[in-house]
């Protein structure tokens, strides 16, 4: 989580460095959601399959040899190439986490996971932005990810000497048709949606890449219904909330990766802050989150939870709608105010949702019900941000100003690329507001817990 929020701030300086555009720069966001949306469905059958322990201490040494990778880089592609192994490590991981915090606590003590998790999803964007502003400002990106490695050290050092084995093992041969079904059909719609913004919906390439996906993931869908050992057990689907909860914590997904892409942009690029100021400027957003994490946990324990699922998809809603009216005078007071408000909705929203979707699993099931409420988040998100993207760049290329005008009149230029961003973010902003919305509706067909 420390690994992707520090990144945000530091994506207008990454694309001055390389001189890259910000289709490009997006890369280091849908080339890792594409790597781990390969990655997560055959997590299932490797938490399964494999001790944990083994699993978690390979998967940290490949994220740190991304991390220092990341860190020396000279060139946009060496950059990339040391995020995508980060992917490969973190895919691994994200697909374990709940899995092996729902193997360790027993169903009556389920929302300790979910206030874990969500202190651990609260202390790292109050910590990222603000000292990756920093860090920008002061020595650079590259060090940005000489401040992970370090971290991933430390962790892979303790997995290794104290990580236990505690996931249910049932030994079964992989299929491998089944992950040459997942890995070519998801990694085609995550493809898909990483290249609308520089192609468009209606090009060939992202219409095959789209195509081809949904048929294979089909295909897979099919394969996983016949076999008697299937790599992700579908059955989860069927359980009570958790089709609905998967759902639901995609649409939070798209909410925070909206928001915390955009804004940086809008406030260093638009605004003129620097990365410091921009990162201090999310903090109280991020310490809110930190702070209510645990009164979510408590609440989901005490059969709260569709309560403040609802509540909190409404709050983050009524946030983006009201960051949508965001323009170049805009007191950053406010901006603050509401980002902490949105941050208030995802508290009550993302990792409740996790929870009550795997409140109903038998042990066998949980690593499969991890790997397929993280499938749907990780396409969801990937899709939702390729249209907020694509939806920002379009709008804001056609309300740029002609190149003419920077050579008779370059202030004006200046102001008018500045108003172009803002109308792109604004644009973007309403179309989240709208899938929020959907995620209201969504949310209030949950089914209460009769326990």
């Amino acid at each position: 989580m420390i690994n992707q929020t520090v990144l945000s701030v530091a994506q207008p300086s990454i694309m001055k460095s390389f001189g890259v555009s910000l289709s490009t720069v997006q890369w280091l966001s849908t080339g890792y959601s594409l790597i781990g949306g390969i990655l997560i469905p055959v997590s299932a059958w490797m938490a399964d399959t494999f001790n944990t322990k083994k699993l978690v201490t390979y998967s940290l040494g490949v994220f740190l040899i991304g991390s220092i990778t990341a860190f020396v880089a000279g060139s946009f592609p060496i950059l990339l190439a040391g995020r995508l192994l980060q992917a490969i490590g973190a895919g691994v991981l994200s697909g374990l986490t709940m899995t092996i915090l729902f193997s360790v606590y027993p169903r009556e003590d389920r929302g300790t996971p979910t206030t874990l998790l969500g202190l651990v999803f609260g202390i790292a964007p109050a910590i990222g932005p603000t000292l990756g502003g920093f860090i920008v400002d002061n020595m650079g990106w590259h060090y940005i990810f000489g401040l992970v490695a370090p971290i991933v050290a430390v962790t892979f050092l303790l997995s290794l000497f104290y990580m236990a084995d505690v996931v249910p093992h049932k030994y079964t041969k992989l299929d491998w048709l089944s992950v040459l079904l997942s890995s070519a059909g998801f990694g085609d719609i995550l493809y898909g949606g990483s290249i609308v913004s520089s192609y468009g919906w209606t090009d060939a390439r992202t219409l095959t890449a789209f195509i081809a996906g949904i048929v294979l993931v089909l295909l897979f869908i099919w394969r996983q219904l016949v076999i008697s050992n299937p790599m992700l057990n579908l059955k989860v689907f069927t359980k009570e909330n958790f089709s609905t909860a998967a759902i639901i914590s995609a649409i939070a997904q798209i909410s925070m990766v909206a928001v915390e892409f955009i804004l940086p942009v809008y406030l260093q690029n638009a605004r003129n802050l620097t990365a410091t100021q921009s990162g201090l400027a999310v903090l109280p957003g991020a310490v809110v989150m930190f702070l209510l994490a645990p009164v979510s946990g408590r609440l989901v324990s005490k059969n709260f939870g569709k309560q403040i699922i609802v509540f909190g998809i409404t709050m983050m809603t009524i946030s983006t709608a009201l960051l949508s009216f965001l323009t170049l005078t805009t007191p950053i007071w406010e901006i603050i105010a509401l980002y902490a408000l949105r941050n208030v909705g995802l508290a009550f929203a993302m990792m409740p949702a996790g929870t009550i979707g795997m409140q109903h699993l038998t042990p066998d099931l949980i690593s499969h019900g991890s790997a397929g409420n993280n499938v749907v988040r990780q396409v969801g998100a990937s899709i939702g941000t390729a249209i907020l993207v694509s939806v920002m760049q379009t709008q804001a290329n056609n309300a740029a100003p002609s190149a003419s005008l920077l050579k008779t009149n370059p202030a004006a230029f200046g102001h008018g690329m500045h108003l172009a961003l803002v109308s792109g973010a604004h644009v973007s902003l309403i179309v989240a507001t709208v899938i929020g919305a959907v995620g209201i509706l969504i949310s209030l067909t949950l089914k209460k817990d009769k326990d």
